[in-house]
């Protein structure tokens, strides 16, 4: 019987990594559409709202430390000022992953019970990563209106596109992928 204050097995600690991993993916999810809500605002408002036009401000806009990808969507007026507020609180928990999250929990990382501590706060915050970004994703759909996309066609097609890499992934590392687990 596992006590809350035993040391954890490595398989729990590889479970705090994958939790880990997967909230910080979902904050770079987040942190996706808003540029891309900004990069369609900008493209929409330029004299030439053209691919290359796209192209430029996305690179300009990937380049932005969070706080000031912000402070440039706050200038359109475009998303709604609750949404800011939550989405700067999101920065700030995105901020702790990136910089101090394991500092903060290095005795908890020691034990059981500190460990699932750590799992439920990611799980916590991956929810609210999500959960932002769904509302995110509806006013970047409008964003791409301005320019002429339909972001259900979109979608659509960026599906097919990632169903068709993954279908060549399958193929291509199949047999490296079976060569592998028969070594170990």
């Amino acid at each position: 019987m596992l006590n809350a204050s035993d040391h954890p097995d490595g398989e729990l600690v590889k479970e705090v990594h994958a939790y880990f991993g997967l909230c910080m993916y979902y904050a770079q999810v987040f942190e996706t559409g808003l540029i891309n809500a900004l990069t369609a605002l900008e493209t929409a408002a330029s004299q030439r709202p053209l691919r290359q036009t796209f192209d430029s401000f996305y690179s300009k806009h990937e380049a932005l430390t969070f706080g000031n990808l912000l402070n440039a969507l706050v200038r359109h007026k475009f998303f709604p000022p609750d949404l800011l507020e939550r989405a700067k609180a999101l920065k700030a928990d995105r901020d702790h992953l990136a910089h101090r999250f394991f500092r903060d929990h290095d005795l908890d990382a020691l034990t059981v019970g500190g460990c699932y501590a750590m799992i439920e706060e990611l799980e916590r915050r991956r929810q609210a990563f999500v959960a932002l970004d769904r509302q995110v994703t509806e006013l970047e759909d409008k964003a791409f209106v301005g320019i002429g996309f339909d972001a259900g066609r979109l979608r659509e097609e960026t599906g097919k596109i990632m169903d068709q890499m993954l279908e060549e992934a399958r193929a291509l590392y199949s047999s490296t992928w079976s060569e592998v687990s028969r070594k170990v």
